[in-house]
C-alpha cells in the first residue's frame, strides 16, 4: 500500500522518537529544521539523504513560484523525465522516465494507482495542480515495492490535508485563448480529525492541436473539472482511518491523425470525453509505542472514455481497478544501528472492455519483503524481494538492492541501486483495439534490470548542492507494433545516460535549480527509440525581490529527437527527426496582504515553434493573470 497517503511530515516525529532517523535527535530537531522526507523509495518516511535510489521531490512552494497549474509541466524540470504532449491543454500527455515507455512508469495519486486499467499509461492531460503538496519522482526499476508498470520508475503525487481549525481558499485566473480557471477549497482540522473539500474548473478555447505551420488553424477547446474530498479520523492515538475521493471530467477537442511526414495531423471535429473516479480507504494502527505499524487499504479506480472521430464509429472504453493491500513495518533501534522490516501484500484486478472486445481482466497478487539497515548514521542499506502470482502469465520474481554512504564532514554522499522489474502486457495488446488491429494473446511480460550510481556534494555551507548520477537499464521482451498486431521483440532494448541536478542559493534573495539529462535509448535492433531526446535541460531562477514580490524565470531546452511517421493504409513506419527547441516562461506574484495575492505569467515568452509529437503543436505564447485568496 502507499504510505504517502499518510501525512509524512506529521508522522516524522514518531519516527524520531524511536530513533529511526539517523542524526535526528530531539535536541537537534528543536534547533534545526526537519530534513526533507521521502516516502516512495522505501514506503516509509526517511530523510532523502538516506535513500540509495535516485529520487526528486517537487514541492508546493516550487509549483506556486513557477505558477504551474498542469502537473506534467512540472515534470519537465525533473532529471530523467521526458514529457510529450500532443497539442495544447487537455491533449494526450505522456511521461517517459529514463528512456522507458510511458506505460512502464507507475503513477499514484494519494495512494491510488492510476495507470489505465487496461494496463496502459496514465494520461497526464487532465491532472491539474489541485491541492498538490508534493510530487516524488523515483527512477529506476521498482517492482519490488510497487509491482508491474514500474520499469522506468514511480511518480507519486500527494495532495495536502487540512492544517488549520478552519481554512478556505479561492483562486481565479484568465488569459490568452479565452482561458479561464477557478479553484477553491474549504476544510478544517481538530485534535482527532481533518477534512478538506476542494475543486477546480479549467476552460480554454486553446489553439490548433495540429501545428499551424503545417496548415492547421482550427482552435481545439478543453474543459476540465475536478473535485477532491480528503479526510481522516483518529479515534485513538494509535489508530487513524482515512478516506480520499477524487472525480475528474474532461472534454477536449483534437485533430485527426492521418500519418505521413508533411501534414500528419489535420483540422477536424474530433472530440474526447473521459470520466475518472478514484477512491481510497485506509487504516493505520501502531503497537508498542509505534515500533510496529500496520496499514490496511482498499482502492478503486474507474476510467470511462469516449472518442467521437469524423468518419469513424464512436469508440467507447470502460475500465476499473480494484486493489486491496496490507503493509507491516517493524522498527528496531539498537546502539549504532537502525533496522526496518517491511512486509507487503497487494491483490489487484484490472478489468477493461472497449467497442471491439468484451470485458477481460488480469488478476495479480504480490508478496514482498524488504529489510533496511542504518549503521552509525553513515551507511544505509536496503534489500528487497517480491513474488507475483499471475492468472495469465508465469509467476514473476523481482529484487532490489540500494546503498547510501554519507561523509557529513565534507557534505558528500554516494548512492547506488540495482533492481529488476516487470510490465504485464495491456489488455488492448492481448485482445485488440479494432478490426485493423489484432491482439496477441501469446505476449509475454516485459522484464528489465537496471542500476545507477551517483555522487551528491554540498558546498559553501549547504548553499550549493549538486548530484550527478549515471544509469543503465536493459529491457527484454519489449512489446512493439508489427503490422496489424504486436509482438515481443527478440533481444534487449537498453537506455543509459547521465542525470545532473544542481540547487544553489546564489544570494539570500535569489536561488536557482538546474537539471540536465543525457539519454541514449535504443531498441534491440540498434534503432533510436522515438521521442527520447539525447539532451534535456531546464533552469529555474527564483528572485524574492521584496517580502511581497516574487519573480521567477524558467528556461527549458530539448535537443532534437526522432519520431515516427505512420502510413495508415500500409501500416509502414518511417523515422522523422524533429528539431530541438528552447521555451522561456516568466512568472511574477505580489502578496497584497495576509490574504490576497495577485499573480501573472507569460508562457513561451519568445513564441518558440516546436513539436513534442510529430504534427502536434507545442505551447503557444500566452499571457495569464490571476488572484488568490486564503483564509
Amino acid at each position: 500500500m502507499n504510505v504517502s497517503f499518510i501525512d509524512c511530515h506529521r508522522f516524522a516525529p514518531s519516527l524520531a522518537a524511536l530513533g529511526l532517523l539517523a542524526g535526528f535527535g530531539s535536541s537537534a530537531a528543536a534547533q534545526e529544521p526537519l530534513p526533507e522526507l521521502v516516502v516512495t523509495a522505501t514506503r516509509i518516511p526517511i530523510p532523502a539523504e538516506q535513500s540509495g535510489s535516485a529520487i526528486t521531490v517537487l514541492t508546493e512552494q516550487e509549483l506556486e513560484q513557477r505558477q504551474i497549474h498542469v502537473v506534467a509541466d512540472a515534470l519537465r524540470d525533473v532529471p530523467g523525465a521526458t514529457v510529450s504532449r500532443s497539442g495544447g491543454p487537455g491533449a494526450l500527455t505522456e511521461v517517459y522516465l529514463r528512456g522507458a515507455e510511458s506505460n512502464q512508469t507507475l503513477v499514484l495519486i494519494d495512494g491510488v494507482e492510476v495507470n489505465n486499467p487496461d494496463g496502459g499509461a496514465f494520461d497526464f492531460s487532465n491532472l491539474l495542480d489541485l491541492e498538490v503538496e508534493r510530487i516524488e519522482i523515483l527512477r529506476g526499476p521498482q517492482s519490488v515495492l510497487w509491482g508491474s508498470s514500474a520499469i522506468g520508475g514511480v511518480i507519486n503525487i500527494v495532495t495536502r490535508r487540512a492544517e488549520q481549525p478552519w481554512q478556505a481558499s479561492a483562486r481565479l485566473e484568465a488569459g490568452s485563448f479565452a482561458t479561464r480557471q477557478a479553484a477553491g477549497s474549504v476544510g478544517g482540522r481538530g485534535d482527532r480529525y481533518d477534512a478538506l473539500l476542494s475543486g477546480t474548473w479549467f476552460d480554454t478555447n486553446g489553439w490548433s492541436a495540429g501545428s499551424a505551420w503545417r496548415g492547421n488553424s482550427e482552435d481545439d477547446a478543453t474543459t476540465i473539472g475536478t473535485l477532491l474530498l480528503k479526510g481522516s479520523a483518529r479515534p485513538h492515538d494509535d489508530l487513524e482511518l482515512s478516506v480520499m475521493e477524487r472525480y475528474t471530467h474532461t472534454r477536449s477537442d483534437f485533430d485527426a491523425f492521418l500519418g505521413g511526414s508533411i501534414r500528419p495531423v489535420v483540422d477536424s471535429n474530433d472530440q474526447a470525453d473521459s470520466r475518472q473516479n478514484l477512491l481510497r480507504l485506509q487504516g493505520r494502527f501502531t503497537l508498542f509505542g509505534g515500533a510496529w505499524e500496520h496499514l490496511l487499504g482498499a482502492s478503486r479506480y474507474d476510467l470511462d472514455s469516449k472518442i467521437d472521430s469524423t468518419g469513424f464509429e464512436a469508440f467507447d472504453s470502460t475500465g476499473h481497478s480494484n486493489q486491496f493491500d496490507y503493509q507491516s513495518n517493524y522498527f528496531l533501534s539498537t546502539p549504532g544501528a537502525e533496522q526496518t522490516l517491511t512486509v507487503l501484500v497487494k491483490d489487484k484486478q484490472d478489468e477493461a472492455r472497449n467497442t471491439y472486445f468484451a470485458s477481460n481482466s488480469i488478476h495479480n497478487t504480490g508478496l514482498a519483503l524488504q529489510y533496511g539497515l542504518g549503521l552509525k548514521e553513515r551507511l544505509f542499506l536496503t534489500v528487497g524481494a517480491r513474488h507475483d502470482f499471475n492468472d495469465r502469465f508465469d509467476d514473476a520474481d523481482t529484487y532490489r538492492l540500494t546503498a547510501a554512504y554519507l561523509w557529513p564532514a565534507t557534505g558528500a554522499r554516494l548512492h547506488t541501486s540495482y533492481g529488476t522489474a516487470v510490465k504485464n502486457p495491456t489488455l488492448t495488446e492481448l485482445f485488440g483495439f479494432s478490426g485493423d488491429f489484432q491482439g496477441n494473446p501469446d505476449l509475454q511480460p516485459e522484464e528489465s534490470r537496471g542500476f545507477d550510481i551517483g555522487w551528491e556534494q554540498a558546498l559553501f555551507d549547504q548553499r550549493l548542492r549538486f548530484d550527478v548520477t549515471g544509469f543503465h537499464n536493459r529491457i527484454d521482451n519489449t512489446i512493439v507494433g508489427a503490422g496489424r498486431t504486436v509482438i515481443n521483440l527478440p533481444g534487449e532494448s537498453r537506455a543509459r545516460g547521465i542525470e545532473l541536478s544542481v540547487n544553489a542559493e546564489l544570494t539570500p534573495k535569489l536561488n536557482g535549480t538546474l537539471a540536465y539529462t543525457y539519454t541514449d535509448a535504443e531498441d534491440s535492433e540498434g534503432q533510436a527509440i522515438p521521442r527520447r531526446p539525447r539532451h534535456l535541460a531546464s533552469l529555474n531562477l527564483n528572485y524574492r525581490a521584496t517580502d511581497r514580490t516574487n519573480l521567477n524565470l524558467a528556461v527549458r531546452y530539448s535537443g532534437s529527437f526522432t519520431d515516427t511517421a505512420f502510413d495508415s493504409e500500409t501500416f509502414a513506419t518511417t523515422p522523422v527527426t524533429l528539431d530541438g527547441y528552447t521555451v522561456v516562461n516568466l512568472a511574477a506574484s505580489y502578496q497584497w496582504n495576509d490574504r490576497w495575492q495577485w499573480y501573472g505569467r507569460i508562457e513561451n515568452l519568445f513564441d518558440e515553434r516546436y513539436e513534442d509529437v510529430l504534427g502536434y503543436s507545442g505551447t503557444e505564447r500566452g499571457l495569464y493573470l490571476g488572484a488568490r485568496y486564503r483564509f
